[in-house]
C-alpha cells in the first residue's frame, strides 16, 4: 500500500523536464508550501496532482488524498490495480479522471514496524528525485479527492511490504493522462527498481 510519501526540493523541477507545459507559478503555488513543512504528505492532506483539463491542457491541481469510506467512516487512500475496474466506487473514475501524483519517494513499514524510504536512483537527500504514482480522482461534496493505485511489490519493496504504488516512467505517465489512453496495459506493469533506505524510528515523527 502507500500511506505516506515525500515531496522533495527538486520534485517540481524534474517534473517540468517531462511536462514542459506546466507553468512555473504552479510550482510555487503547489509545491513550496509542502517543502516548508518537511515535504511529508499524509492521507486527508491536500497535495499537488497533475491532471489533464477538459481543454486538453496539462496542469497542477491541489486535491485531497482519500475518498470518504462507507457511511463517511475513514478514508480510502489506495486502490488495487488488479481489481480497480471491478469496483463501482473506482471504475468510472479510473476510466475518465486519471491523474499523476508526483513524489520524491514513499515510506513503508515492515511487519516488525521498521520504517523504510523508497526512492528512484538519483541525487542524495531526495533532491532531483521524482516518482510518478498513478492515481485517479473524483469530486465529493464539492471537493476533488484522489486515490493512489497500488500493485504487487517488486524486488525492491518485497520483504518489507507486499504492495507498492503503481509507478510510471515519463513516457507511460504522459500516456496515462491522455484522454484516449489504452491504460489497461499500464495496470499490469511492474514498476522499476528503487533504492531502499532503512530509517530510524524517530526520524519519521519529527
Amino acid at each position: 500500500m502507500c500511506s505516506r510519501y515525500l515531496i522533495g526540493d527538486g520534485t517540481f523541477e524534474v517534473l517540468k523536464e517531462g511536462f514542459f507545459e506546466i507553468l512555473d507559478e504552479e510550482g510555487e503555488d503547489f509545491f513550496l508550501p509542502f517543502l516548508s513543512l518537511r515535504g511529508d504528505i499524509r492521507p486527508s492532506m491536500a497535495a499537488p496532482v497533475l491532471v489533464r483539463e477538459p481543454s486538453g491542457r496539462l496542469c497542477m491541481k491541489k486535491y485531497v488524498w482519500g475518498f470518504p469510506g462507507v457511511e463517511g467512516k475513514g478514508l480510502i487512500i489506495n486502490a488495487r490495480c488488479e481489481t480497480v475496474l471491478e469496483k463501482r466506487l473506482f471504475a468510472e473514475s479510473v476510466q475518465n479522471r486519471r491523474c499523476l501524483i508526483p513524489a520524491a519517494g514513499f515510506y513503508e513499514w515492515s511487519e516488525k514496524k521498521d520504517p523504510y524510504f523508497f526512492a528512484p536512483k538519483g541525487p542524495e537527500g531526495g533532491k532531483g528525485r521524482l516518482l510518478l504514482m498513478a492515481g485517479f480522482h473524483r469530486k465529493w461534496e464539492g471537493q476533488e479527492r484522489f486515490v493512489i493505485l497500488t500493485t504487487q511489490a517488486n524486488a525492491s519493496v518485497h520483504g518489507v511490504h507486499s504492495r507498492m504504488p503503481l509507478i510510471l516512467n515519463m513516457e507511460e505517465a504522459r500516456e496515462w493522462l491522455r484522454e484516449d489512453c489504452g491504460f489497461y496495459g499500464l495496470l499490469t506493469k511492474t514498476p522499476a527498481e528503487l533504492i531502499r533506505e532503512p530509517l530510524g524510528q524517530l526520524s519519521l515523527f519529527l
